[in-house]
């Protein structure tokens, strides 16, 4: 999740105002140590921040042309099947199946 850099920068101003609240009604005391801890959070999240991985392009995919298409229809192989009409082959040379049947492995 992206936080925005004036979001954290307010959240800062926030609690830099208690730590000088709390230093001048308490100067001896140590319970500064929580608002300036809470300070340097904030400072290693503007940090972390912009060290963020930017995301990951997806390479440009190359489509095939209408050439290609028309190069590759002009290569297959026309088969006449039982009733004398020829058509088409799905398969490539050697994958040829003997017969029609689907339970022919």
């Amino acid at each position: 999740m992206d936080i925005p850099a004036k979001v954290v920068v307010k959240k800062m101003e926030d609690e830099l105002r208690k730590l000088k609240a709390s230093l001048e009604e308490q100067p001896n005391s140590t319970v500064y140590r929580e608002q300036a801890v809470a300070i340097k959070t904030y400072c290693d999240l503007l940090l972390a921040s912009e060290e963020a991985p930017k995301p990951l392009t997806a390479p440009k995919v190359q489509h095939a042309t209408i050439k290609d298409v028309k190069t590759s229809s002009s290569t297959e192989q026309k088969v006449t099947n039982r009733d004398g009409n020829e058509r088409s082959s799905i398969y490539d040379g050697s994958d040829e199946p003997e017969s029609d049947s689907l339970l022919d492995f």
